[in-house]
């Protein structure tokens, strides 16, 4: 018998062997509507997503297929306020989205783990400082038009 002819014959016997990819099964139904259908109410957020792109489907496939808790994020798609535990909340998002997109969780079980807003302890007043004091009004009409210019995709469960 020849190498290549032993060689081919393991390759076989190991492709074989190997398991069959299989669809991911949905594990939770997500009501979009509690979620704002993932669109933020808040113009800022709304700017923020326009400019880093968040792959908010893979956000949402999380919780349906991995059974990713996301109750907490509510608050951050439906309320019209932009403060330091709404910004928290977005990095959250924003990091567990990205993963969510590469694949990192695969058929994980998602729901242990622990997404609460970071505890401040004894200064947890400054979570609900409003930051959109901040912005300057003037940059507003900016703002508007690159949100406009977004294309937004639906997500889709």
């Amino acid at each position: 018998m020849q190498f290549s002819t032993i060689f081919v014959s393991t390759l076989a016997a190991v492709a074989s062997a190997a398991p069959a990819a299989t669809t991911p099964e949905k594990r939770v139904n997500l009501d979009l509507n509690a979620f704002n259908k993932f669109a933020f109410a808040n113009t800022d957020l709304q700017y923020f997503n326009a400019i880093n792109a968040f792959d908010l489907q893979a956000f949402a496939q999380l919780a349906a297929f991995n059974d990713l808790q996301i109750g907490g994020f509510q608050n951050l798609f439906n309320n019209n306020v932009i403060d330091v535990n709404a910004l928290l909340q977005l990095q959250q998002l924003a990091l567990l989205s990205q993963l969510g997109s590469l694949g990192v969780f695969g058929n994980f079980d998602l729901s242990t783990l622990n997404l609460d807003i970071l505890n401040l302890g004894l200064v947890n007043g400054i979570g609900n400082f409003n930051l959109g004091s901040l912005i300057d009004s003037g940059l507003k009409p900016q703002i508007q038009a690159i949100i406009q210019k977004t294309e937004f995709a639906a997500v889709v469960i």
